[in-house]
């Protein structure tokens, strides 16, 4: 027997899975209107006993009151779907037509009928399976107007695959390349200026992906599942992930604009331009209450606040993240309402994008992988920061201040003769490098080669006549 909780329960599941959007309710004649603007189409649910005459009444309703109808709707109608649940044998076949607008009414004798309604997997595993809800849960839930609340009901593939494929990253990572340095992270895809000048952009994507510790996943998961299912109800699936890249990819821009010394990774930059698209979304609508809009801005500060205390966090790309989201929104919504807006949003992001390469390329080089094996021998682990050393220079990334340390490192843990012999080894690729010929003058000083010193120190100061170090020895070598 068909109870009227299935009215409801079948409403309900028809906006979670399909969007649809309850559009109108009348409590009189027990029947529920849900919307679906793109496809331009209504589903009735009805429920009760309805004699010939009303059921006629309601097919002349539809057929011969399309203006007042769109004018309601704000959209035009292109098929109606009326589903009578309602057990008693009734002849509906004269309830149909194709002009001037398709209307076509269904009888649901029983669950089995309703459950062939539609295809869609999840939708009919729901309707399927038994709960105690009352009819009553549903009934709220399918007739709730308030829009952040409803957005939070719907199926939101795009956010749960993203959050599915950022946990299973980070599981891989986990089990089968486990990270302990730095050196480490970078190697898994972490966003490094140095790594890009030298032409590995795809970490302007791998970067969103990575995350240091199960905190960091957890925070930025619990924001992707509010914000993503939020903006995913509003824009559709694949507008989010565009939204979504584009925010991650222009806060890394940024970042690498700005930040040349340290490493990033996470996707919070990526996640807080859903939050700007969001808010974006909310100006332009302007459906959202001032409590609605108090509420984001407040979730915005708190998760500012909270990745302030995590590591390697980037501000700029959260920042960044922000305006990037909200202004892909505003160039689509330009896009349809001001092409000339569009147009002008198009050129000024041409010119950032432009600009912002200019400046990373032109901006110095720091080599990431020198500075962690730096801090690796300030905090004493020789033995890794050599290991550091030979993985930096099998990778190609090797510079005269890699074999300047490199040598520092074997003359701590072998000796001298040996660290001068990598030094050495530096200058046949480097001949004009300071700190390496510095670092030789220094070290045949110490044997009492004054000559040979002389020698590498005048090549110290060919090369940069300023250097201080390098005149006040050759001040001692020449006393």
């Amino acid at each position: 027997m068909l109870e009227e909780k299935y009215q409801w329960k079948a409403a309900y599941l028809w906006i979670k899975y399909l969007h649809y959007q309850c559009v109108h309710y009348d409590k009189e004649k027990n029947e529920v209107w849900l919307a679906h603007h793109k496809r331009g189409h209504i589903v009735i649910f009805k429920y009760y006993d309805f004699t010939t005459q009303e059921l006629k009444f309601t097919y002349e309703r539809l057929k011969e009151h399309q203006h007042d109808i769109y004018h309601f709707l704000t959209f035009k109608v292109r098929k109606y779907d009326v589903y009578l649940l309602n057990e008693k044998e009734m002849d509906i076949s004269a309830f149909h037509t194709h002009h001037p607008v398709k209307i076509q009414f269904h009888q649901i004798k029983s669950k089995k009928e309703l459950l062939q309604l539609n295809k869609h997997p999840l939708l009919n595993r729901e309707l399927r399976s038994k709960d105690t809800k009352p009819h009553t849960y549903f009934k709220q839930r399918t007739l709730n107007q308030n829009p952040i609340e409803h957005a939070m009901y719907r199926f939101a593939p795009m956010t749960y695959s993203l959050i599915a494929m950022n946990i299973l990253i980070w599981l891989c990572i986990l089990l089968f390349a486990p990270h302990k340095t730095d050196l480490e992270i970078i190697s898994l895809g972490a966003l490094s200026h140095f790594n890009f000048v030298h032409g590995e952009i795809y970490r302007l994507i791998t970067s969103l992906f990575l995350h240091l510790n199960f905190e960091h996943l957890l925070f930025n998961m619990l924001s992707l599942f509010i914000f993503g299912k939020l903006v995913e109800s509003f824009i559709g699936h694949w507008r989010t992930l565009v939204v979504y890249l584009f925010a991650g990819v222009m806060g890394n821009l940024f970042s690498l604009a700005f930040i040349n010394s340290s490493f990033s990774l996470g996707a919070s930059g990526a996640i807080f331009g859903l939050l700007g698209a969001l808010i974006a979304m909310m100006l332009i609508s302007q459906k959202f209450t001032q409590k609605m809009m108090l509420q984001i801005i407040v979730a915005a500060i708190i998760m500012a606040i909270i990745t302030l205390f995590m590591r390697n966090v980037n501000i700029i790309a959260h920042i960044t993240g922000l305006f990037a989201g909200g202004f892909i929104v505003y160039i689509g919504y330009y896009y349809k309402t001001y092409k000339k807006g569009f147009k002008i949003l198009l050129i000024i992001l041409g010119i950032l994008v432009v600009g912002l390469l200019i400046r990373i390329f032109l901006i110095d080089d720091i080599n990431i992988y020198n500075k962690i094996v730096q801090n690796e021998m300030n905090n004493g682990e020789l033995s890794e920061a050599k290991h550091m050393i030979r993985e930096t220079m099998d990778k190609g990334y090797a510079d005269d201040e890699t074999y300047y340390l490199s040598g520092l490192v074997i003359a701590a843990k072998d000796s001298k003769a040996e660290a001068m012999a990598e030094w050495e080894r530096g200058l046949r690729i480097f001949p004009k490098s300071v700190p390496l010929n510095y670092q030789m003058a220094i070290a045949n000083r110490s044997l009492g080669d004054n000559k040979s010193a002389k020698k590498f120190v005048k090549q110290a100061l060919n090369s940069n006549p300023q250097n201080k170090n390098a005149i006040n020895l050759k001040k001692e070598l020449d006393d």
